[in-house]
């Protein structure tokens, strides 16, 4: 469903408290447990008072939590479809939610001009740490079955300085940054041509978006002791796929040249 409260906790986000962060990440993964709960219930389930979640709500600009809930029952009267949790999934009931919250940010994103940069650009450079490199490695992986020229940065035992004074003015630059990000974060995107990047993130990360170009926005839940990276990583494949639908021919020709080479070397089972 259309969730009326996403842009407005986009808006405070970096401004919020760790409490309060955890009620936006809550709240934008579980927009129906604004109907179904409590105020008291949702405090219970993000570990913050009661009093809490009331300035929270009137922080977003609600009066309280009955006219949050009105604005949400009332979206849904238009026709909105809302799923309601279904608690016989378990564990993955909160992964299915978020993978719905992605969906809608895809549907409100330009995507089309996000896959036609990424296709069309000389080269492409993808840039992660930490737990955002493995995201950011399989994302290169398959956009090199697809097209020539996709860099991972920085190469192991490299610093980045030397990578980000390499880009070129015809290459198109990916970073993700997952929650957890290394300290020095805002300074490289700040370095980044503002103008052909393209920033993965979390909600946490919305704060970077005026610093680059486009922003992909992938809802983390924070009702698990571990992170699940289910999100983005669907969101890689997601991306990829549309790149090589855009790219037709020519990424099929890639995809089969590719192939032909590991048969060569004998590499893939």
């Amino acid at each position: 469903m259309t969730n009326p409260i996403a842009e407005r906790i986009a808006n405070h986000y970096s401004e919020l408290t760790e409490g309060n962060r955890r009620l936006a990440d809550y709240l934008l993964v579980n927009p129906d447990k604004i109907l179904m709960l409590s105020t008291n219930e949702i405090a219970e389930a993000c570990a913050v008072s009661k009093a809490s979640v009331s300035r929270f709500i009137r922080k977003l600009g609600y009066q309280d939590h009955g006219a949050l809930r009105s604005e949400l029952l009332d979206e849904r009267d238009k026709g909105t479809p809302m799923a309601l949790s279904n608690e016989a999934i378990g564990d993955f009931s909160s992964e299915i939610r978020a993978l719905e919250a992605l969906l809608e940010n895809l549907n409100e994103s330009d995507v089309e001009s996000i896959t036609r940069a990424i296709a069309t650009s000389k080269g492409v450079k993808i840039i992660g740490y930490r737990n955002s490199y493995p995201v950011a490695m399989h994302f290169r992986q398959q956009l090199i079955q697809a097209r020539p020229r996709v860099d991972l940065l920085p190469l192991p035992g490299q610093t980045i300085g030397e990578e980000v004074a390499s880009i070129a003015e015809d290459d198109f630059v990916i970073v993700i940054g997952i929650r957890r990000r290394i300290s020095g974060f805002e300074t490289l995107v700040k370095a980044l041509p503002k103008d052909r990047t393209l920033l993965i993130t979390d909600q946490t990360g919305i704060k970077y978006k005026p610093l680059v170009a486009h922003t992909l926005v992938c809802p983390m839940n924070n009702d698990r002791p571990l992170d699940s990276y289910a999100v983005p990583m669907a969101l890689i494949s997601y991306l990829s796929n549309s790149i090589f639908d855009y790219l037709g021919k020519q990424a099929v020709e890639s995809s089969e040249s590719v192939a032909k080479v590991y048969s060569q070397l004998g590499e893939i089972e």
